[in-house]
């Protein structure tokens, strides 16, 4: 993967790096990322605090580790005005806590800190960019108001953090000047030495039969995430592998459509919608296969985590999809929108066991090399060095 941020060496910097993360709302994948940074980032060299929706789990989360929470809506930013309110308000908080470095998540968030951070002077802004901007599934989508946001973003963050090489590159054919500030750092999960549960045991703990073929999307009940293709492709599985369940793990938006396409297909007795789960990972352990039926995809989160688990996926071919599942060896991709092709996938390895196990095997130590949570963390305190002694050396040359 090309400009993946690389550990930083014996460079000057603060005894203590002071950074206020800020996230607007999250859910899935963003959420997990956020939360992994909370757990890992406080020691000796970060002192850490948190802007967020004081009501979300990011707040939950930074409270159970006694981290400093304070409260901003930033789910409403996309209103001119709540976004100017809300940026002053992050200011105060900057300067409250005396950040040195303002670290933002999601969309909203960064336009907030795009607008805030300056005011708090000499804060640093760094914004990581998880997924495609609202509205579209790529830069020539945008509205006005959209890329004019996205433009104040990109040109005052001092880094951009991208979630993966495709989004990088898309979002640079929007503001390509913006190349030097971006760096590219895949999204962590944690890969344990060994499967933790068996299949038995996990679907036991859902009330599952042990011995069906069982498919699975976690996912965000939303428009991107492809929902109603995995479902009218679970419609083509069952007519033809007569055995075989299914699993939606999520909630969203979308939730009240998805119930009634379920009802609409006759999949009622055939599909288990679980709702939002604190741990997604009990029900990826039940899979035989797990799903990605993306229309537009920063990245994927849950195609991770599957492997992980050394489970085989079925994926869209979208955005930072291909650089997650390796396609014919970690899993199988095919072209979004189309649930016929996510149906041959899936029975193409429900009826070869032995080639979704090794497709498996080979996921787990794909993830482990690349997709660490640990590596994740050590390239982003690798990003934060780089500003601070840019910070420091700026200010020396200023003398």
């Amino acid at each position: 993967m090309e400009a993946v941020a690389t550990a930083v060496e014996s460079r000057p910097r603060p005894a203590a790096t002071r950074v206020l993360l800020v996230s607007s709302r999250a859910r899935g994948g963003m959420a997990r990322h956020v939360i992994s940074l909370l757990g890992a980032l406080p020691g000796p060299g970060h002192e850490l605090a948190v802007a967020c929706d004081p009501e979300g789990t990011i707040a939950e989360a930074a409270r159970a580790r006694s981290l400093p929470v304070y409260g901003i809506a930033l789910h409403r930013a996309a209103h001119p005005t709540r976004a100017m309110l809300a940026a002053w308000h992050l200011s105060a908080v900057i300067s409250g806590f005396r950040a040195h470095l303002v670290h933002t998540h999601s969309f909203h968030a960064g336009l907030v800190g795009a607008v805030g951070v300056p005011l708090s002077r000499p804060a640093r802004l760094v914004t990581t960019i998880h997924s495609y901007p609202p509205t579209g599934p790529g830069a020539e989508s945008l509205g006005p108001g959209v890329r004019l946001a996205l433009r104040m973003m990109l040109r005052r963050a001092t880094r951009v953090i991208v979630v993966s090489e495709a989004l990088r590159q898309d979002l640079l054919q929007f503001r390509p000047e913006a190349a030097a500030k971006m760096v590219v750092i895949p999204n962590g999960v944690a890969v344990p030495t060994q499967v933790p549960v068996s299949v038995e045991e996990a679907r036991t703990a859902l009330g599952l039969p042990l011995d069906i073929p069982l498919v699975g999307m976690v996912a965000r009940l939303a428009p991107q995430k492809g929902i109603a293709e995995f479902l009218r492709a679970a419609r083509l599985v069952c007519d033809r592998v007569a055995e075989a369940q299914f699993l939606l793990v999520g909630d969203g938006p979308l939730r009240e459509q998805a119930e009634t396409l379920v009802q609409e297909l006759k999949l009622a007795a055939r599909l288990h919608l679980l709702g939002e789960m604190e741990s997604a990972r009990d029900a990826i352990g039940a899979l035989d296969v797990l799903v990605v039926a993306s229309l537009a995809e920063g990245s994927s989160v849950s195609a991770m985590e599957a492997m992980a688990f050394g489970k085989p996926v079925v994926g869209t071919a979208v955005g930072g999809v291909p650089e997650v599942v390796a396609d014919g060896d970690t899993g199988l991709l095919v072209p979004p929108g189309d649930p016929e092709a996510l149906a041959d996938a899936v029975c193409t390895l429900l009826a070869d066991p032995e080639r979704a196990q090794g497709m498996g095997e080979r996921g787990r130590q794909r993830a482990a090399a690349h997709f660490g949570i640990d590596l994740m963390i050590e390239r982003t305190k690798a990003v934060y060095a780089d500003v601070m002694r840019e910070a420091m050396e700026g200010g020396r040359s200023r003398r």
